[in-house]
């Protein structure tokens, strides 16, 4: 039996190029708004973060009947919660600034999250907090607000 012409198997070597040079092409076009995404997801998920420490101290200080504070310093991703009297203390590192396989800081990385100004968070005996405050987080994304009103009530506005 003889084989048609057109009834080839497989590929030949010029279509397997042209296949890889396509998907090259398009996966440059996706890399930059992959990063943009990482770089969005991590301003929303250090947002919530802070807002879900924040509401920690806060509960925290009501349960224990003793102030809480969480710390945050102008341009660095770390952060402490911890009792005004000693005691309790947790660091936090926001999203975006650790190596994904060896955990280790990155804060120089394009999705870091830091805080554009040092504020200290205080929370009376009864969760109350000494006033109110703005927490702005930024990276290359853009920027969040976490906001803490005077009556206690926690918030965050991210993109």
């Amino acid at each position: 039996m003889r084989r048609r012409v057109g009834d080839r198997g497989g590929m030949s070597l010029v279509e397997l190029l042209a296949t890889l040079l396509i998907l090259a092409v398009l996966l440059a076009l996706a890399y930059p708004s992959w990063q943009r995404f990482q770089a969005q997801q991590s301003l929303r998920y250090a947002a919530a973060q802070v807002a879900t420490d924040l509401r920690e101290a806060q509960e925290r200080a009501k349960a224990e009947r003793r102030p809480y504070r969480t710390i945050f310093t102008s341009g660095s991703p770390q952060y402490r919660v911890e009792a005004v009297a000693g005691g309790f203390v947790h660091q936090v590192v926001l999203g975006g600034c650790e190596s994904p396989t060896t955990h280790q800081p990155i804060f120089s990385a394009p999705t870091c999250v830091k805080p554009t100004a040092d504020a200290t968070v205080q929370f009376s005996a009864f969760g109350r907090p000494d006033g109110s405050y703005s927490i702005v987080l930024q990276n290359a994304a853009g920027t969040a607000t976490v906001t803490v009103t005077g009556g206690g009530g926690i918030q965050y506005d991210a993109p």
